[in-house]
């Protein structure tokens, strides 16, 4: 073996040995990262079915929830809608976790009927605010 050969392979071990104690840590990491993130706490909700719930109740329920000041939630629920909007008008369509999606629909211009005469009437182009059910919630909804 020549003195090349010798030190490529000593090279070799010594970087072995070094990446050795890397991947242990970093396994440690992953199985980490595995474990079963915390058991969400259930919503509480206190809305009488058939009943409108004004924005200072939906507000107080998130305060609750997330467990900070109702100014807090406030402000993260506004902002949140802000950013919503925003998409939504620039013809983005916005996925809304388990409940849905908002989007802009668009019309076509069409010809309809005064019902009252029966003449041919020009219906104009339009755009329509749009929602749509996830499969998640259609399936809780029927429940």
């Amino acid at each position: 073996m020549t003195t090349f050969e010798k030190g490529n392979t000593t090279m070799a071990k010594k970087a072995a040995k070094k990446k050795a104690p890397a991947t242990k840590k970093s396994a440690a990491r992953k199985s980490a990262k595995k474990a079963a993130p915390a058991a969400a706490k259930p919503v509480r909700v206190t809305a009488i079915a058939g009943k409108t719930v004004t924005a200072s109740a939906l507000l107080q329920s998130v305060a609750d929830h997330l467990g900070v000041k109702k100014s807090e939630a406030k402000a993260m629920t506004e902002g949140y809608l802000d950013v919503v909007k925003a998409y939504v008008l620039k013809g983005a369509k916005v996925k809304i976790g388990d409940v849905g999606m908002i989007m802009i629909r668009h019309r076509k211009a069409r010809m309809g009927r005064n019902p009252q005469t029966g003449e041919p009437v020009k219906i104009k182009a339009s755009k329509k605010l749009a929602f749509r059910q996830s499969a998640v919630m259609k399936a809780a909804v029927a429940r």
